[in-house]
């Protein structure tokens, strides 16, 4: 059984070419999509939660290492601080949108490697 996945390709009437002959699609039944999402909703949406919170997590230790002395570890001044979050932050707002516009565009393996190939790998 073919999936269609544009609404009008969910009619009984709908055809898809396969080969040389017409072939008609077989309408999907609602009772069966809605337990093939949340089958696959129940075993991505917590892998997902757990990236999100840790990339959150990482995106906020350095006010957490500023607490516990990183100003005074690294000799920092008035505004330096500050300063050091611009750089870090600025990059990262402004590469967000096109990074995730080129993860769809190509397969994720092949972004992740690149990024850890362009910007070196310890």
């Amino acid at each position: 059984m073919q999936v269609p996945f544009e609404k009008e390709a969910m009619t009984e009437e709908s055809t898809v070419k396969s080969g040389s002959s017409l072939q008609a699609l077989e309408p999907i039944d609602p009772y069966m999509e809605t337990k093939v999402l949340r089958k696959c909703d129940l075993h991505v949406l917590p892998i997902l939660s757990i990236l999100f919170m840790a990339a959150f997590l990482d995106r906020i230790n350095i006010g957490n290492a500023r607490i516990q002395g990183l100003e005074a570890d690294l000799d920092m001044h008035g505004h330096q601080y500050n300063i050091a979050l611009q750089v870090f932050f600025v990059p990262y707002i402004l590469f967000e949108v096109p990074s995730n516009i080129l993860i769809r565009k190509l397969a994720p393996s092949t972004w992740l490697c690149g990024i850890m190939l362009g910007c070196g790998e310890p």
